[in-house]
Parts: C-alpha cells; sequence; structure tokens
C-alpha cells in the first residue's frame, strides 16, 4: 500500500519532491503542464542551478502559454468570421425570397409596354398571344405579328401602329408597344445602305421610318413604291416612278435611257436615279447612298407591297 505524504494522491517520495505527469492526453496538456511548473516554483522547487535560471524558464513557459492561447484565439475569430458571413449569406437570401412572396413579379405584356388594369395574358399554341381586358375586349397578336382586337361581340380589327408605335382599338384607347417590336430589319423595310446601328421602325402595314444622321427623315411605302425625304429645314421630296415632286423646294427631272428617271432636289441637294421597275437610288445630303427595293407583283400575289405568294399556277407542258 502507498501511504500518501500530504501532497494527496499522485505524490509520492522519489527523487525529493513531487512526481509530475509528463504526458496526457488532454487536449490542454502543454498548458497545464506549464501551470505545474509555475505550482511548483511556489513550493520552492527549483531547477538547481539557482533562482536566475528557474526565472527565466518560468518568462518561457508563459510567453509559451501566451503563444498558444493566442492561435486559440485568432483560430476562434477565423471560425467567427467564417460563421458570420455564411450568417449573413442566409439572412439575404431569406431577405430576397421575402421579398419575391411580398411583390410578385408583373405579367409579361410583350410586345406592349403595359395594358390596362384586371388585362389577362395567354400564350397561344401557335406562338401567338391573346390579351383579355377586364370589360372582355381582346387583342391577339399572332405569330406572324400582326395584331387583331376582338370586340365581345366578335367583330374583328386589324390593328395598325401609329407613330411612336402606339395602336388604337376600335373604341378609342390606345396601346404603346416596346421601341423593339416596331422595329425591323433593313431587308424587311428594302433600304440597302443604312449604317448598321439604324433600325427601320414600321409605322402601318407596308410603311417604315427612318430617322437619319442629320435631321433627315425617310419614308418608304411599299405599297405605293415611293419614298418621301424629309429635310431639317422643313421641306420634303417625294419620289417614285409615277411620282417626283418636292414640297417647299424645286425638283429637277431628267429621262434616262431606258425608261428610267434621274432627278436632284434643288435646296435639299438630294439627288439619284429612279429604275423602271421603280427601284430608288438617291444619294442623300448627309453622305448616305440608299438604294430602296419593293417587291416584285409576282411575288406579291398581284399586289405590289404585299409580301404574299404568287397567285399563278403553273402547268407542266410537253
Amino acid at each position: 500500500m502507498v501511504v500518501g505524504n500530504g501532497y494527496g494522491y499522485g505524490y509520492g517520495e522519489e527523487g525529493g519532491g513531487p512526481i509530475i505527469e509528463q504526458t496526457s492526453s488532454s487536449p490542454s496538456h502543454y498548458e497545464i503542464m506549464a501551470l505545474v511548473r509555475l505550482l511548483a516554483a511556489g513550493l520552492g522547487v527549483t531547477d538547481g542551478e539557482g533562482d536566475e535560471p528557474y526565472l527565466r524558464q518560468i518568462r518561457d513557459s508563459l510567453a509559451e502559454i501566451k503563444g498558444i492561447l493566442q492561435q486559440s484565439h485568432d483560430a476562434s475569430e477565423v471560425l467567427r468570421a467564417e460563421a458570420q458571413t455564411v450568417l449573413e449569406a442566409h439572412a439575404e437570401s431569406a431577405q430576397q425570397y421575402m421579398q419575391v412572396v411580398d411583390q410578385p413579379t408583373p405579367p409579361d405584356f410583350d410586345p406592349f409596354v403595359a395594358m390596362p388594369a384586371g388585362t389577362v395574358v395567354r400564350d397561344l399554341p401557335d406562338g401567338g398571344r391573346l390579351f383579355t381586358l377586364a370589360d372582355g375586349v381582346m387583342v391577339r397578336l399572332g405569330p406572324d405579328g400582326i395584331l387583331t382586337a376582338i370586340a365581345s361581340s366578335g367583330e374583328a380589327t386589324v390593328l395598325e401602329p401609329a407613330r411612336g408605335g402606339v395602336v388604337t382599338l376600335p373604341d378609342g384607347r390606345e396601346l404603346t408597344l416596346k421601341p423593339e417590336a416596331v422595329q425591323v430589319t433593313h431587308e424587311a423595310a428594302g433600304i440597302e445602305g443604312l449604317p448598321l446601328d439604324i433600325d427601320p421602325v414600321l409605322t402601318a402595314q407596308g410603311r417604315y421610318r427612318v430617322e437619319l444622321p442629320g435631321g433627315y427623315r425617310l419614308d418608304v411605302f411599299q405599297l405605293e413604291r415611293t419614298a418621301m425625304i424629309g429635310n431639317p429645314a422643313g421641306t420634303s421630296v417625294v419620289i417614285g416612278i409615277s411620282r417626283i415632286e418636292g414640297v417647299g423646294e424645286d425638283i429637277e427631272v431628267r429621262l434616262v435611257p431606258g425608261g428610267a428617271k434621274g432627278f436632284a432636289a434643288m435646296e435639299s441637294g438630294h439627288k439619284g436615279v429612279i429604275e423602271a421597275d421603280g427601284t430608288i437610288h438617291i444619294a442623300l445630303a448627309n453622305g448616305l447612298d440608299l438604294v430602296i427595293h419593293f417587291p416584285d407583283g409576282d411575288d406579291a400575289g398581284g399586289v405590289p407591297g404585299s409580301g404574299g405568294p404568287s397567285a399563278g399556277i403553273c402547268e407542266e407542258r410537253d
């Protein structure tokens, strides 16, 4: 049996002093051992070489404890920062979710900027869209881009966009189209030579408008096979194979062999040639050279500018 000497269990007489456990599975083993060394110093235990070396050992032990505690603090700060980042991310996600719940996504009225309150929109199987207004009037957008108003009585009316992309219903109400909804390609308008960043705008069925540099404006009337140039001074030039005239200025016209006609606007300075088939070559005063093409009568089913298929029937002959 082991008899204690007043220090309690874990202490004996071997070596004339306390027996200190040098190994431990505790994660704080080094901190505990350093504290035990300080306790031993308090009990009068020295390193056998005088007080000064042992005081140096105590200072080293304190520095070691400080370093370990600093490392633990730094690790805790890193974990705290990471946890704070995660919490902030979760809070932001929750806030965004609540905003979506509180503010539902407004209905998509494309190609219109807006529709009257109470309008219900539905996508059609053919790619078109149907807008049903609160009073029962419907507006149908066909896959070909044609707008049709359908009254409560069932009467259908084709709508044409006016200047500025505004369409007017039969009852007088106006609907505004998005700018991109009335923009067309250069080929669709039949205009060659336009800058790439300028797009024609559909103003009515078969009618296109282009705002040009320098304050000039070009209107192309496919059905009438004519074009009109608006000048910054307020004058206009109307040109076509069957009509060449100026509004507010004089136009000089000359005949060209082959049925073509040449023209020159005396005040604005535009000039060009109109071929016998109606194609217009024009050199504008702002430096642009344009060619305006019109559909052939055969391609339009006998109706110039309609763009429809030919109504002719081909027969195979021997």
